[in-house]
């Protein structure tokens, strides 16, 4: 049964491998989750769509 859950359970992206859209997709989900992009995870996904954007 626990091989079942890992087959099905789709595969996370690193960080790097994200693409600008998915990083700003990620950092809405956050700001509506969390209310506000304070946490590390945001900081960093903030910090990654800036080194994309230059």
């Amino acid at each position: 049964m626990a091989d079942e859950k890992q087959e099905n359970a789709p595969k996370r992206k690193k960080m790097n491998a994200l693409t600008l859209a998915e990083i700003e997709a990620k950092l809405a989900a956050c700001q509506e989750k969390q209310g506000s992009l304070t946490s590390k995870y945001a900081r960093q996904l903030q910090a990654r769509k800036k080194a994309l954007s230059a």
